[in-house]
């Protein structure tokens, strides 16, 4: 590899010099497809926020009334995932589904048409186009989290999420090259539910403590808000399945530490005084049924196992080898050799000399013989 692919340089950490080096532009693992997936669905969701602003600034309207609208970041990278797929029959079927919006059927349920036929393809496009942008910067950023002397903004937050003890060696990074599916991995998919599950507990809160929702004016529009909030949930925790999918671990003398269950564990953390300040908004509630709260957390939770288990079957069907194939590729750039060679197995024993091809044998009585004076 040439010097323009790559720069090194000398970083003086806290625990010894080593090479810190930035990741060579051959490592991107960006396609121009996931590019104008991010930009597309940055550009709308900011468009959609400034819509929601304004729909709430009427006084004729509620504010739940543009709430649908935030949906339109996944309808839009869902187009666009389509359109590079040429599978024009399903855009056909939107079309339709757009039609059937002025034929009076109820709008909640031509929502959910559009986000099974293309907002379903949207979310899973922007998560893989995430999963690509990230993964080799953050294996960078805990690569040397522990030994370097500064560190930046960035590599504080990938400590922070992913719980990266302070006394781990995290330069031994590694993770399985050859995966193999056959069948769609049902136990992912459930740890994907379960955090899922937790990161509804703020939309939880959220709903029980807004005063618009606790009047129960607009209570026809409660289903279609906690529908259109779920759909952000996939994008907030299924970027970090490609870390279980790969096994990425570091490895050390006594114990492996895989980097997912450090963001996992993160996240049960944060849930934790979550579910106390639930049950304590619940119990203060004073101006509205207490069952109709509870029923609609149940409905958002139906909606989160639903809406990650869709997902969830169409990301491993269509996009996860395809990513994993481009990030095995570029491993060996990533990391040429082991960070730690030596002589001794996983076991921590000595391997005898003689399993090592090619290496002479050398005649013990070369060392001498050691003679022990006779007692006199």
């Amino acid at each position: 590899m040439d010097g323009k692919a790559m720069t090194m340089h000398i970083e003086r950490g806290r625990n010894g010099d080593f090479w810190a080096n930035q990741l060579p532009k051959g490592m991107s693992l960006t396609r121009m497809f996931d590019k104008c997936t991010m930009v597309a669905a940055a550009i709308t969701f900011v468009i959609s926020i400034i819509y929601v602003l304004y729909v709430g600034t009427k006084p004729e309207a509620s504010l739940y009334d543009g709430m649908p609208i935030l949906a339109m970041p996944f309808f839009v990278c869902g187009l666009i995932f389509y359109i590079r797929s040429k599978y024009w029959v399903l855009i056909l079927l939107a079309a339709v589904a757009a039609v059937s919006w002025f034929t009076g059927i109820e709008e909640t349920l031509i929502f959910l048409i559009l986000f099974l036929i293309v907002g379903a393809a949207g979310v899973v496009s922007l998560v893989d186009a995430i999963q690509r942008a990230i993964f080799y910067k953050v294996l960078r950023s805990i690569e040397y989290a522990n030994v370097k002397k500064k560190l930046s903004f960035t590599d504080k937050t990938v400590i922070f999420l992913f719980n990266i003890p302070e006394d781990m060696d995290t330069r031994n990074i590694t993770m399985d090259y050859e995966l193999s599916r056959t069948k769609i991995p049902w136990g992912e998919v459930l740890n994907s539910i379960s955090m899922g599950l937790m990161v509804g507990m703020f939309i939880w809160i959220y709903i029980s403590m807004n005063p618009t929702f606790m009047d129960l004016s607009s209570e026809s529009s409660v289903p279609l808000l906690m529908f259109t909030l779920i759909l952000y949930i996939p994008v907030l925790v299924m970027p970090w399945s490609i870390f279980r999918s790969l096994n990425v671990r570091i490895e050390t003398n006594y114990r492996e530490f895989k980097v997912y269950n450090g963001i996992k564990a993160t996240l049960q953390r944060m849930a934790v005084p979550v579910i106390a300040a639930l049950f304590f908004v619940l119990v203060a509630i004073n101006t509205s049924d207490i069952h109709t709260v509870l029923f609609y957390i149940l409905m958002s939770a139906v909606m989160i196992v639903v809406t990650l288990t869709l997902v969830s079957i169409l990301y491993y069907w269509v996009f996860e080898a395809v990513t994993i194939n481009d990030i095995v590729s570029k491993w060996k750039v990533f990391r040429p050799v082991p960070v730690f060679v030596g002589l001794e197995d996983k076991k921590g024993k000595k391997r005898p000399r003689h399993d090592l091809p090619g290496t002479p044998k050398r005649d013990k009585g070369d060392f001498g013989k050691l003679t022990l004076p006779e007692d006199k």
